[in-house]
């Protein structure tokens, strides 16, 4: 995986997208969609105005994690997989679902943010095997790649548990369990769509 670090640099000196417009004659549009990594490519000159601008060396500006990253929805079941060099990790997660009153204290501590809040509808998605292995991949990862691999899995997991499970509208929660790692989400769903 491959991310740039424009909205980092950006930050540390307190530039907004207007000030690196101003100073580069980079469109705004370019410059959001590096800010946010979702452009599909970036022009050799461009690197080079925003590294000059910024004061750094393209090493600086581009952040590198030797994995190449699949999710596939699998009989509703989501499979990740992560590659690298000659190495391949697979993953499957598994969901489960609880209504409030199959909930008792001890599943609230553990599947909740909030243990107080009272949800429509509780999902748990947690990894089948080689838990301790996504965690590890996991903790070596930067910080950026690390949000975008839990948000990632907390997305596809949310579409595959409204569709599956048919929710037209309900206020639910999510916990993602890697090994000793949870991550929560709260969802809103209206009309069969995630709000």
């Amino acid at each position: 995986m491959i991310k740039n670090n424009l909205a980092v640099l950006m930050a540390e000196r307190e530039l907004k997208i207007a000030d690196v417009y101003k100073e580069t004659g980079i469109s705004k549009t370019t410059l959001m969609a590096l800010s946010e990594n979702k452009g599909k490519g970036i022009q050799f000159e461009t690197i080079d105005k925003l590294c000059n601008f910024l004061n750094v060396s393209p090493k600086e500006f581009f952040v590198y994690s030797p994995f190449l990253v699949e999710y596939i929805p699998d009989n509703n079941k989501l499979f990740l997989r992560l590659t690298s060099g000659e190495k391949i990790n697979n993953f499957y997660f598994e969901f489960s679902s609880f209504t409030d009153e199959q909930m008792d204290l001890d599943m609230r501590m553990d599947y909740l943010a909030n243990p107080s809040k009272k949800y429509d509808f509780y999902f748990a998605v947690s990894i089948e095997e080689s838990r301790i292995e996504l965690e590890k991949i996991y903790n070596n990862l930067n910080i950026m790649f690390k949000r975008e691999l839990v948000n990632n899995i907390l997305d596809r997991s949310i579409e595959l548990l409204v569709r599956d499970k048919k929710i037209e509208n309900a206020t639910c929660s999510l916990c993602l369990i890697i090994n000793d790692l949870q991550f929560y989400r709260e969802i809103e769903i209206q009309n069969g769509k995630v709000k």
